[in-house]
């Protein structure tokens, strides 16, 4: 029986390059790291010609437009890329039989609820990168056979383009930095959720897809926090001489979610994987960049 392969799109982004980092080295699975320049979803030829030559079984597709400001003058580029083609993704998926599994947002709801938001809650973006990450659900739940939605948020890394490094990067200007203090969520370390979609997929490799039913599932890591507070615990930690300042946030385009906690019920109970807490994870990512610092 032939090993199979798993099919990364996106591979150079925050989560592809964790997909890459976290690959279990003794797994019984096989990956192929695309990235934008080697396969573009949004070319269907090319999708297929990969699917059939490398007789693909899973994919994960990490490619998206994610710069959130700029879509508002991008619109049709940003729906291009999250909703045509996560679309071509899912249909030719369901022609040759593979598993799809595709990485959403916190950005597809809108209203606060003022408790954890479930995969089946009301959804209602509030700016354009949220309204294309929905149209691009809708058209994976339309064409794909077997597919995982994983809806995330917050996601950081310690290197990388992304709110970790960044908030480092200022510690040492002597600036006083502005944080908004009324935007509520979960801060996400990409590689707990890349060691979880790996899990993920060796459980249904080895038990069947039957045992773990398809749809849509949430994962960021466990507690809550506001913006403000994700700074506050980097600065308390790394060198820094920066005053952090709360503010509210300016009512300005793009809006964004004030609260987006993620209930993480029915992935905890379907694949019974553990999720770790933020400042535990947060942790970890330090000592990895105090571990870089030292080295470079």
């Amino acid at each position: 029986m032939s090993i199979p392969t798993v099919l990364v799109t996106g591979s150079e982004g925050l989560l592809g390059s964790a997909l890459q980092a976290t690959f279990p080295t003794y797994s019984l699975l096989r990956p192929l790291f695309c990235s934008k320049s080697m396969m573009d979803i949004t070319d269907p030829d090319q999708i297929e010609a990969y699917i059939q030559t490398h007789a693909i079984r899973y994919i994960i597709n990490c490619a998206a437009y994610t710069d959130v400001q700029r879509a508002e003058q991008a619109a049709e580029h940003c729906f291009k890329v999250n909703s045509i083609g996560a679309g071509q993704l899912a249909a030719l998926a369901a022609k040759h039989h593979v598993v799809l599994f595709h990485i959403s947002t916190d950005y597809v709801f809108g209203a606060t609820t003022g408790r954890p938001l479930k995969p089946d809650d009301p959804t209602g973006p509030c700016n354009t990168y949220g309204r294309s990450k929905l149209a691009g659900e809708q058209q994976i739940a339309a064409y794909a056979a077997q597919f995982y939605i994983i809806r995330t948020a917050w996601l950081y890394g310690e290197t990388g383009n992304n709110f970790f490094t960044k908030i480092v990067a200022l510690a040492q200007s002597g600036q006083t930095i502005q944080m908004v203090d009324d935007q509520i969520g979960s801060p996400t370390y990409v590689y707990d959720l890349a060691t979880a979609i790996w899990k993920i997929i060796e459980k249904i490799d080895n038990h069947g897809p039957a045992h773990y039913p398809p749809g849509i599932y949430h994962y960021t890591n466990e507690g809550v926090a506001s913006w403000y507070d994700f700074a506050h615990a980097i600065l308390t930690t790394v060198p820094s001489r920066c005053a952090l300042v709360p503010i509210s946030s300016p009512a300005i385009a793009p809006k964004r979610p004030y609260y987006s906690v993620l209930s993480k019920s029915s992935f905890r109970a379907v694949f019974q994987i553990k999720i770790p807490h933020w400042l535990d994870s947060l942790a970890i990512c330090l000592q990895k960049w105090q571990a870089l610092e030292s080295y470079f």
